[in-house]
Order: C-alpha cells, then structure tokens, then sequence
C-alpha cells in the first residue's frame, strides 16, 4: 500500500489544506451540533480566545492581533423545539490599547424537528 502519492494534484491538495488552516478567524468560538436550546429557556456563555501569534500591524483601521484577548457573550434564546436565536457581543483586550467592543451579530438557527 503507498502512503503518500508524489503527484502533482497530492501536493496542490496539501498546500490547499495548509493554506485553509492559516486562515482561521480570531473569534471562530464553536462547531454547533444538532441540538437546539429547548423552548422558553435562555443559555448565556463566555467564549475566550488568545491569539498568540497575530498581525502586528493595523490593517485599514483594525487593531493588531498579536497576543490580543477575545472575549464573546453569546446569550441564545430558545424559540421551538426546532430553532432559536443567538446574540453575541465581541471585544477585544490587548496591552496598551484596553478593551474595545469589536460588533456584535444575531444568529437565527433552526434544524429538522424529530417529528
């Protein structure tokens, strides 16, 4: 069996792949599973992030990146059995330059009742 394939679609494929791990956002917080939060109830979370390796320069009137802290409130409100909705509040912490509100956003999500 050969493990690795010296073709030229094999390295295309792998820089593709290492390329697509760089890109990575500064507040990806979570992989969502199938379940919803169930109806009539609220769920309030605290996600946190540390960039340790980030841009170190501003970028059209962004901030650096490099060793800055994400925190986000995500506060999720469940609508049905079968969908909710999120809010979430982004900052932003780093030395010297304190805490910033970066945005905030609503998520609606809904998945395929069990009926």
């Amino acid at each position: 069996m050969k493990l690795f394939c010296s073709s030229p679609l094999a390295g295309v494929v792998l820089f593709t792949a290492a390329t697509v791990a760089l890109a990575q956002g500064n507040y990806e917080i979570q992989v969502y599973g199938s379940d919803t939060v169930a109806p009539r109830t609220t769920m309030v979370e605290l996600h946190s992030n540390f960039t340790a390796d980030g841009r170190r320069y501003y970028l059209d009137g962004a901030a650096p990146t490099n060793h800055a802290e994400h925190e986000t409130i995500e506060i999720t409100q469940g609508i049905n059995d079968w969908s909710e909705v999120g809010f979430y509040i982004f900052t932003s912490e780093q030395s010297g330059l304190g805490v910033d509100w970066v945005g905030d956003h609503i998520r609606p999500r809904v998945r395929v009742p069990d009926s």
